[in-house]
């Protein structure tokens, strides 16, 4: 008879939820950051040349959006509740950006793709499947948080 004990092994929960959510999260995390590029080459350039500025300031808009979709991950990793409006913002603001070069620029696939990116990026943060896995990671900083007060 054989009587291995086991050591208690790390919780690894967000590794855990991260295998089991893969494809909901790597979907909408590529979907940004494809969106932010096409609107880097096609919407921001083009604000950036009627308005007469240097281009670099449509380089900083774009990682200043990339950089709110990363902090937005991070909190929803952390299961902040600021997490997720911080991701649909970044969504968002890249649908309105590929809108509007849109409303002023003939249609070609080229330039509807960051539309239909973001979109579907939007999509993908509104499925069930993705609500489940940030409510997951909530009740775990709540149970953390609740343990941590008791001792």
């Amino acid at each position: 008879m054989i009587t291995k004990v086991k050591p208690l092994q790390p919780s690894g929960t967000v590794r855990i939820y991260t295998k089991r959510f893969a494809f909901t999260v790597g979907t909408a995390v590529s979907m940004s950051l494809v969106s932010s590029a096409g609107n880097l080459s096609h919407s921001l350039s083009y604000y950036t040349r009627i308005h007469y500025l240097p281009s670099a300031y449509a380089v900083a808009a774009s990682a200043i959006l990339v950089m709110t979709m990363c902090i937005g991950l991070a909190l929803v990793m952390r299961g902040v509740r600021s997490g997720p409006p911080a991701l649909v913002s970044v969504a968002i603001l890249n649908a309105l950006l590929a809108a509007e070069y849109l409303g002023n620029h003939p249609v070609t696939l080229f330039a509807l793709f960051p539309l239909f990116q973001s979109l579907f990026c939007l999509l993908i943060l509104n499925t069930r499947n993705h609500r489940r896995y940030v409510s997951m990671l909530r009740v775990k900083r709540r149970r953390k948080i609740r343990a941590h007060a008791k001792t």
